[in-house]
């Protein structure tokens, strides 16, 4: 396929408080790739198409040989066997078992409808029914990947039938293969139902895969990599991917690095998601149908990638994208949040809001706090460190909303979402002894947290679990392979999404599960496995509670968990808080609440405080007590006992005061102490 010049639709789109810019790529057709074979290099050199350097293997950004091509309307398969109407096929070369008994050269297409393979295999010893090409695909969606094997096994003329088949599913309903044989071997064209791949009907950006065909004393594939370690395999690019990779990757020298970030969502609400990844400092979204499925955006994020998420902030149905990155002003670093929202499938995302919600110079520090729901936005003061009215002299910001200052006039402010964008809506007012004297003289800043026990944090109705999709929870046992007798350890029917109808949650064996009749359509489920925790016995307890103010629960599950392998009889007594986020269990904050080994222990103060809004609620952590252990005698640095990425216990003898975390729109991160 001819590829033509490249064109620039619209560039150096600025945004507030950007400190770089964005902007909407797309090319005329997006086919170019690397393609070590020699018969690709022949064909690009004959039309004219410049090839890519570098590789493609594992997570490497590098462009693959193999791609994922939209069917040219010109150039529709006609599925006969003969591949005249495909474009350049991608050579197997990378030796699985073996490399002098068979070889194969590959290509993909597909439609809205169907998937399509084309495979040139040299194989003089072919066996039909045994003997086979098979594609291996790792297609991404919210909360992890879909692997699929299909096996494309040709057929022997006038003795046998071909046929596509699905690992542990058989053959596929509606599957066409039909192959034409050669002096050395045979050629092939398949179709597939993408309703039988329906992971791919949904995501055609951010897929890895490989191609092999297997021989009895071959296999070749196009390159490393199999289900069992889905991100080893090749990226396996479409035209929109194709696109990025040519015009932003390779020119910026990140046509090698793999993206720091890399998730997808329907962000159109047109049915099919799209990719949102960041390489190095550039933000990306492309996909299928975002852009006509050859264009991209890309925004340079001008500072450090704080956080990203991908969630329904502005209440139109569909995820916008939460981006809070930090940058250098000065001698000082700010800290912003920032919404982008895609408006319509032809039009490049939007940033709809922008707030300052952070300053930092040495020990000093201003913080705001951030609730996010549904069509709202909500950004209140924290108390200030080291800072009052007197001693701030740093710069006002004037191109995003400013940070609120813990003694200025306005305690919080409410932003509403507008049909176009987020617009300030209210605001409430400060207490006057604070807008007035600043919290040093209030006396805010420099006394120490008192520990009370603040009120329980809301919840929806919680009753016991029941029946609530039975069929679901039959169906995720079988996936599993629970066995049926294990019953829940936790089984509670509460409201955790945006749907008014409860989900049940259960924690069954590690694993906690999430399914409802309002829930990825009342027919799939999500489960994350606690790996955290040795065994079920670990897990004490699972409760449901709406920390962050968005009106659905959050799941708290405490448990304990064992760091020292040497020393088994050390606990480490942890808690954790999970969310629902784009139909994936997402934790969002673990703590490490006391360590123990026989009848030593340390014991820290760990509790939920409302913040000033009312809405949500923070996580204060102080020291507590020690028993049997000293700090001469106590066998750990502060932090150095607890299990994975999860805060530290604190120490009584620790230097941290207390330490307070935020909910920042995507998780609880340590805000002002």
């Amino acid at each position: 396929m001819v590829v033509v010049a490249m064109r620039l639709v619209a560039l150096a789109l600025s945004f507030a408080a950007c400190g770089g810019a964005s902007a909407t790529m797309t090319s005329g057709s997006a086919k170019t790739a690397e393609a070590p074979d020699p018969a690709f290099r022949e064909y690009a050199a004959a039309h004219g198409i410049r090839t890519l350097n570098g590789g493609g293997q594992g997570s490497s950004a590098s462009a693959p040989s193999l791609r994922l091509e939209r069917i040219d309307p010109d150039r529709p398969v006609k599925l006969d066997g003969l591949l005249l109407e495909w474009p350049a096929l991608s050579r197997a070369t990378f030796a699985i078992k073996g490399a002098d008994k068979a070889a194969m050269n590959v290509a993909l297409q597909y439609d809205d409808a169907r998937l399509y393979v084309g495979a040139e295999v040299t194989d003089p010893g072919f066996r039909a029914g045994r003997d086979h090409v098979l594609l291996i695909t790792a297609i991404p969606q919210p909360g992890g990947t879909a692997t699929y094997e299909v096996g494309l096994y040709a057929g022997s003329s006038g003795e046998s039938e071909g046929s596509v088949r699905l690992a542990g599913r058989g053959s596929i309903p509606g599957a066409k293969i039909v192959e034409a044989p050669t002096s050395d071997g045979y050629t092939l064209e398949a179709s597939i139902p993408l309703a039988s791949l329906p992971e791919l009907r949904l995501s055609r950006v951010g897929i890895h895969g490989v191609a092999r065909y297997v021989h009895a004393e071959t296999v070749v594939a196009t390159g490393p990599g199999d289900a069992q370690h889905a991100t080893a395999m090749p990226w396996l690019p479409s035209e929109s991917e194709l696109s990025m990779v040519e015009q932003l990757l390779e020119p910026k020298g990140l046509a090698s690095t793999a993206p720091t970030i890399d998730r997808v969502a329907d962000l159109t609400g047109g049915g099919t998601r799209e990719r949102v990844a960041v390489f190095g400092p550039y933000l990306t979204i492309c996909g299928s149908s975002f852009l006509s499925g050859t264009g991209f955006f890309f925004r340079d994020l001008g500072g450090e990638l704080v956080s990203l998420d991908l969630r329904d902030v502005s209440g139109r149905g569909r995820p916008d994208v939460v981006v809070r990155r930090r940058v250098t002003v000065g001698d000082s670093e700010r800290e912003y949040l920032e919404v982008l929202s895609v408006l319509g499938a032809n039009e490049e995302p939007r940033l709809t809001f922008a707030h300052e919600i952070a300053v930092r110079h040495s020990d000093r520090r201003i913080d705001n706090s951030v609730r996010l729901g549904h069509g709202e936005i909500e950004v209140a003061v924290e108390t200030a460190t080291q800072w009052d009215a007197l001693s701030y002299r740093e710069p006002i910001a004037s191109d995003v909303a400013p940070i609120l200052f813990p003694w200025g006039p306005i305690r919080s402010q409410t932003w509403r979402w507008d049909g176009s964008q987020f617009s300030k809506s209210k605001e409430a007012s400060q207490p006057e002894s604070l807008a007035v004297m600043g919290p040093a003289r209030a006396g805010g800043s420099d006394e120490a947290p008192t520990l009370r026990h603040p009120p329980e944090p809301p919840t929806p109705k919680v009753t016991r679990g029941g029946d609530l999709s039975a069929r679901v929870l039959e169906a995720y046992r079988n996936d599993r392979g629970v066995d049926p007798s294990l019953e829940p350890k936790v089984d509670l029917k509460v409201q955790l999404t945006g749907d008014r109808r409860p989900e049940r949650l259960i924690v069954l064996g590690r694993d906690l599960v999430v399914f409802g009749p309002g829930f990825k359509g009342g027919t799939g489920y999500v489960y994350v496995t606690m790996s955290q925790f040795a065994s079920t016995g670990d897990i004490k307890d699972a409760s449901a509670r709406d920390l962050t103010g968005d009106g659905a629960a959050d799941i708290v599950v405490r448990g304990e968990g064992h760091p020292s392998p040497e020393k088994p009889d050390v606990v480490s007594e942890l808690m954790f808080v999970y969310t629902i986020r784009d139909e994936a269990i997402v934790r969002v904050f673990g703590i490490e609440t006391a360590i123990s080994e026989g009848d030593k222990r340390v014991q820290g103060l760990v509790q939920f405080i409302p913040t000033p809004g009312g809405k949500s609620f923070d996580v204060l952590a102080a020291p507590g007590r020690a028993m049997g252990w000293t700090e001469t005698s106590y066998p750990w640095t502060q932090g150095q006992a607890g299990l994975g990425e999860i805060e530290p216990l604190l120490l009584p003898w620790g230097g941290v005061g207390s330490a307070r975390y935020v909910w920042n729109g995507s998780r609880f991160a340590r805000g002002s102490d």
